[in-house]
């Protein structure tokens, strides 16, 4: 996945970001139908983080994509065999655009990098000039001088084309300037809770492209240093993201999945006729990546073989396909309990598995309308979760699993799940079609 690092943080190098590409962990354990969509799923946010001008974050998964598909898929013991063989052979022929991408993004890197370390330069010697006028101001208690020479400063950094407005740090200095200099320290970020949240029109399932049109900030007015710093920042790259709030056990961050608060209950309704049966009904959540958030959009039901106790969809590939076409990412899956209670059993806990192994941030929503608690949201612990069920090969649909914290409730506050109101989203029933 991307990097999450603070919007605050300094630029990584070509060097770092090459790193940061080879960060995961390939197991020819996992079947290569897995991989494959994994591979297509990164190459799928690369192109998304390309389009917001997140350029360093584009050129890790691009990267990884290429180390992916040219190093290690066709090791897979599974390469040699049918399909597979012949989506490689798709997947290898997106190379070529995706070598060039990376050889156009290297000097736009770059030149980021060096702009940013010559604002730092001048932000050393701004705080060394802004020192002494306080030094100076103590000395002749005198406010006016100070002021007008940081006003000056000012100026020069206009000048410069360094506006203190484009920069928040710059801008957080100026204030400091106009405030009396005995003042109690401030917190620097805001509660993690507190976001823009992007209007997202209903769509036609074909056309999403208005998502991406986020209309950017003005830029900000000089506010008093005491009110709250937003939860939102603009990165050198000019592309504005919600910043991670939680991580996997690991300390992997996992970036924001937000879920329409109305669809679980719509989904309950199209399982109604199954649940009434004792029957379980699965349908899969898909959506959005936009601004290093991922937004559910819609719900399909694919068909599915169901009995009391387990849902298997069927013609997985003619899903996938359907989402490949819409352009939508697979964030997980819903399903009913109608006879258990609220929890991942062991065949679940195997379907959630194949979710996370191809999106870290996938979900599993549980529906149990006959218990208490009737719902819940889950995820695999990464470690111990991810690991154990790839590794467990126990026959049966339904067999213990010894190891302890194997998933974990992924709603905020604990999780990366928030649920908003008023967020559009659309179901897509392919049963008997």
């Amino acid at each position: 996945m991307p990097s999450t690092a603070s919007p605050e943080s300094a630029p990584r190098s070509i060097a770092q970001l090459s790193a940061a590409a080879d960060e995961y962990d390939f197991d020819p354990a996992v079947h290569l139908r897995y991989w494959i969509r994994s591979a297509s799923a990164i190459l799928r946010q690369a192109r998304v983080y390309d389009d917001e001008e997140a350029y360093d974050e584009a050129y890790v998964l691009y990267l990884r994509y290429a180390q992916l598909v040219l190093n290690r898929l066709h090791t897979h013991p599974e390469a040699k065999k049918a399909p597979e063989r012949t989506q490689l052979v798709a997947l290898s022929k997106k190379l070529t655009p995706i070598l060039s991408r990376l050889q156009e993004l290297k000097p736009i890197i770059e030149k980021s990098n060096a702009e940013y370390g010559e604002i730092q330069r001048r932000l050393v010697q701004r705080r060394a000039e802004l020192a002494k006028l306080r030094k100076s101001t103590e000395t002749e208690g005198d406010h006016a001088e100070p002021i007008a020479a940081v006003d000056s400063a000012d100026y020069l950094l206009d000048m410069q084309g360094l506006r203190a407005a484009d920069h928040p740090e710059l801008l957080m200095l100026n204030q400091q300037a106009h405030l009396p200099l005995a003042r109690e320290a401030e917190p620097d970020i805001a509660p993690h809770d507190q976001y823009a949240y992007p209007s997202l029109p209903s769509r036609d399932i074909a056309n999403f492209s208005s998502i991406s049109a986020v209309i950017p900030p003005e830029k900000p007015q000089k506010l008093p240093y005491a009110a709250e710093a937003p939860a939102l920042a603009v990165r050198q790259n000019k592309t504005i993201e919600h910043r991670p709030v939680a991580a996997t056990e690991g300390g992997t961050p996992l970036r924001t999945v937000f879920l329409p608060s109305e669809l679980r209950s719509s989904f309950l309704e199209v399982a109604l006729p199954n649940t009434r049966k004792n029957l379980e009904t699965c349908g899969i959540l898909c959506g959005v990546l936009n601004r290093n958030a991922f937004f559910v959009t819609d719900l399909v039901i694919p068909e599915q073989d169901s009995t009391s106790d387990t849902c298997a969809t069927k013609d997985e590939e003619g899903v996938f396909n359907f989402l490949d076409e819409n352009d939508l990412f697979t964030l997980g899956w819903i399903h009913t309990h109608p006879t258990q209670t609220c929890f991942l059993s062991s065949v679940d806990l195997h379907t959630q598995n194949s979710y996370q192994l191809m999106l870290t941030e996938s979900i599993a929503i549980v529906c149990a309308p006959m218990h208490e608690p009737s719902w819940g949201i889950f995820r695999l612990t990464d470690p111990p979760g991810i690991k154990t069920i790839t590794n467990c090969h126990q026959p049966g649909t339904f067999h213990p699993h010894p190891e302890k914290n194997i998933y974990t409730n992924a709603k905020r506050p604990a999780g990366h799940v928030f649920i908003r109101d008023g967020l559009p989203f659309k179901i897509v029933d392919l049963r008997n079609k």
